[in-house]
């Protein structure tokens, strides 16, 4: 049980601290349990109350922490168990024991990889875009810096908004994907980007543009004074993303970021295409 506090520990913070792309947040957990409950197999406690233990941590505080907000991550802690138990029995005594947890871990790492490269990426495009036609709400931005902002819905255009935060890791993350997104389609003209920052995420104008500035980011950039506009857009948190039509209407949001969603800026150039 205190091993698995560790382990809990070990992919918090790394979460917290390295990353927070659910893929690599999997990965760390499956392994560190993997290798966990080798060790705890080695001192001769290789069964599976040993792995029910050494998981406890590890899937209680996944679930505390992240599941309730993104149900759709249920999965992990499934593989995660699975992971323990395939350590926990693959020092077990008699050679067709041992070819059983053998194959059973090469099953479990296939499992991983189709988990990791399609289930995941795909779920999570599907819990995080929204897609509508809807009246977009009335606003009013504040440029910052220079260059042309929009500073409201345009006539005739397409908008898409960012809605950011400084102290926001997803939105740091975020930004990259956009400006690439917006590279992308640099020739339609009609396609504009402006990426939101406002003092109900501690930000003033001034910090936005210098913190932007110094990461090489060259997108739109516009303060919502009080957050007026993001909660008139029914966003709760940050990055939130919203896009407008030409006829101001809202046909996309998507709320949170997370580098397991892949083929995020891929989808999102083929819908603005579709507009």
């Amino acid at each position: 049980m205190g091993l698995g506090v560790l382990i809990l520990g070990a992919v918090y913070g790394f979460a917290a601290l390295v990353s927070n792309d659910m893929r690599h947040v999997y990965a760390l957990g499956a392994l560190l349990l993997f290798c966990g409950a080798i060790w705890m197999g080695a001192k001769g406690k290789g069964n599976w109350l040993t792995a029910a233990l050494l998981a406890v941590p590890l899937v209680a505080g996944f679930d505390y922490l992240v599941l309730q907000k993104m149900p759709i991550l249920w999965p992990h802690l499934l593989f995660w168990v699975i992971a323990a138990i395939i350590g926990a029995y693959s020092l077990s005594v008699g050679r067709s024991r041992r070819i059983v947890s053998l194959c059973c871990a090469g099953l479990f790492v296939a499992g991983s990889l189709w988990y990791c490269t399609r289930y995941l990426p795909q779920q999570l495009a599907r819990s995080l875009n929204h897609f509508r036609d809807v009246e977009a709400p009335a606003f009013t931005f504040q440029p910052v810096g220079n260059g042309p902002v929009p500073t409201g819905p345009p006539t005739g255009k397409i908008l898409v908004v960012d809605f950011f935060a400084t102290t926001c890791g997803p939105c740091i993350a975020e930004l990259p994907e956009l400006a690439r997104v917006r590279a992308e389609l640099r020739d339609q003209g009609d396609i504009e980007f402006v990426v939101v920052a406002s003092d109900a995420g501690g930000d003033t104008p001034e910090r936005f543009k210098s913190f932007v500035e110094r990461r090489h980011i060259t997108l739109p950039l516009a303060y919502d004074p009080g957050g007026k506009a993001h909660t008139a857009f029914g966003f709760t948190g940050v990055p939130a993303l919203a896009v407008l039509d030409r006829t101001g209407r809202v046909r996309l949001t998507h709320q949170g970021y997370n580098a397991a969603e892949m083929n995020f800026g891929r989808d999102l150039v083929r819908f603005l295409k579709t507009l």
